[in-house]
């Protein structure tokens, strides 16, 4: 099990970027969060299968359409967690 923390800038609030990876997350059945840190950031906790927590930290690096990712902070995260969904907080 991937566990991960991850903290993305640019334009990436009021644009979908939440919603967007929620259901990119569920597709990999990730569980975690997403949550809108300041005006420019979005942070976000992954757990998974390594593979698809990288395929969804890919497909970050991106974001939809209507984002600008200019970057992504990556962290290994050690703190227990037992949500068994992915949500937005």
């Amino acid at each position: 099990m991937k566990k991960i923390h991850i903290i993305i800038t640019g334009t990436v609030t009021g644009v979908g970027f939440r919603w967007w990876l929620k259901m990119e997350a569920e597709k990999k059945n990730i569980h975690g969060f997403v949550k809108n840190r300041n005006e420019y950031e979005v942070e976000a906790l992954l757990l998974g299968h390594e593979k698809d927590v990288e395929d969804v930290v890919r497909l970050c690096r991106k974001g939809p359409s209507s984002s600008k990712v200019e970057s992504i902070k990556i962290e290994d995260y050690q703190q227990e967690y037992t949500e068994k969904s992915f949500d937005i907080l």
